[in-house]
């Protein structure tokens, strides 16, 4: 097998993984599939442009009797695991977006199904490949910071727009009254609860720490913005971990500013920060003799010369690659279904902690082995070079 044919589901968030699966040269896109006609009428724009005369379907079953290699999954969070289950159960190596899984019991089907038919799964957790968070597990490694023993993540994005027409298109609840519609119902994401949206802070901060969460208490803000009266306006987790690190993330949906991922880490001789909107890291090490101030190290999203057009800073196309390259080639999945389920329960876990007052909560593991470290940087590498660094404040 030269190049891992491949079938895309849900053309709205997936027609950026349309765009980096024709694009990539390990994959070929055999078909796409949406309900709804104007997602494929964009995806049929997007395959003219690249030459692709790959049918367009509506539904799942379509797609599985071209019998495609591998299926993208980017449909709806809530029928994610039952169209994996599907999928790898036709005989599709499958790589889904987040969060994977909706519910604790979805998780362990999911896993059953992957022991029970063999096929590669992987969650298409892009910000794991952002390039800082490769200089970060670098300087882990090195012992920069000493024991590190707090880390955080915050995702703050402001989501309105909760309520779906029948031609998917997606409208504020004050714009649905404003024009009086009668046809718009509440999107996936509606009543969700924004905790169960971490994979992309935990995740990243998991493989850094080449570790996982054990427990969790968390707490919801009140239910405030007019535009997402179905959700608390955000939670704060505090995730424990087996080797004894306090992990805090933020998410939020409803608090309306500019959209911004936010990853520190504190070790007892060091600690680094990244906000996606300075775009670059700050850094203090163990080297400093006195604390004199950060050091700017313009480390961001992509390397430099690297392609960043892609999604996400060039996360999203090297996803792509490295789904089809896993494969292709017979390794372990980077972000596999166990790590799936690392990075994806403890937000579900947290959420029930949050309607139980706060009340911890012990997060099972599900490996049929205990972990014994992390695979993620066998596939993405880590830097051998040292990045500039100059004073934060010149």
């Amino acid at each position: 097998m030269e190049k891992l044919r491949v079938g895309i589901l849900g053309l709205r968030r997936g027609i950026t993984h349309l765009h980096n699966f024709l694009a990539v040269q390990n994959a070929e896109v055999i078909g796409a599939c949406d309900w709804y006609q104007r997602n494929r009428d964009r995806a049929a724009e997007v395959m003219a442009g690249a030459d692709c005369k790959a049918p367009i379907l509506e539904q799942l079953d379509d797609l599985l009797d071209l019998e495609p290699d591998a299926i993208m999954l980017a449909c709806n969070g809530r029928q994610q695991a039952q169209c994996a289950i599907q999928a790898m159960e036709a005989g599709c190596h499958v790589l889904s977006e987040v969060p994977g899984a909706f519910t604790e019991l979805e998780c362990v089907q999911i896993r059953d199904a992957v022991q029970r038919t063999g096929m590669t799964y992987m969650l298409g957790e892009n910000a794991n490949f952002w390039y800082f968070f490769r200089h970060w597990r670098r300087w882990v490694m090195r012992n920069e910071f000493g024991s590190v023993s707090l880390a955080e993540g915050e995702y703050l994005h402001y989501l309105p727009a909760m309520m779906k027409a029948p031609d998917s298109t997606t409208y504020t609840p004050t714009q649905v009254k404003a024009e009086g519609r009668k046809d718009c119902v509440p999107v996936w994401r509606a009543d969700q609860p924004p905790i169960q949206y971490l994979t992309h802070d935990l995740g990243p901060l998991l493989e850094i720490l080449d570790d996982r969460v054990v427990s969790v208490t968390c707490m919801s803000a009140p239910w405030r913005c007019p535009e997402t009266p179905l959700r608390s306006d955000g939670q704060f987790a505090l995730f424990q971990t087996a080797k004894g690190t306090l992990i805090r993330i933020l998410v939020t949906l409803s608090t309306r500013r500019p959209s911004e991922h936010r990853y520190r880490l504190f070790g007892v001789e060091g600690a680094c920060e990244f906000s996606s909107y300075e775009g670059y890291t700050r850094f203090f090490g163990r080297q400093h003799e006195e604390v004199d101030g950060w050091q700017r190290v313009d480390i961001g999203l992509g390397s430099a010369g690297s392609d960043t057009s892609g999604g996400h800073g060039g996360a999203d196309i090297q996803v792509a690659w490295h789904f089809a390259d896993t494969v292709l080639n017979g390794r372990q999945s980077p972000i596999d279904v166990y790590r799936m389920i690392e990075y994806t329960l403890p937000g579900i876990l947290a959420a029930r902690s949050a309607d139980l007052g706060g009340h911890p909560i012990q997060i099972p593991d599900l490996r049929p082995e205990p972990y014994t470290g992390t695979i993620f940087w066998d596939a993405v590498g880590i830097p051998d070079d040292e990045p500039e660094m100059r004073p934060y404040k010149e």
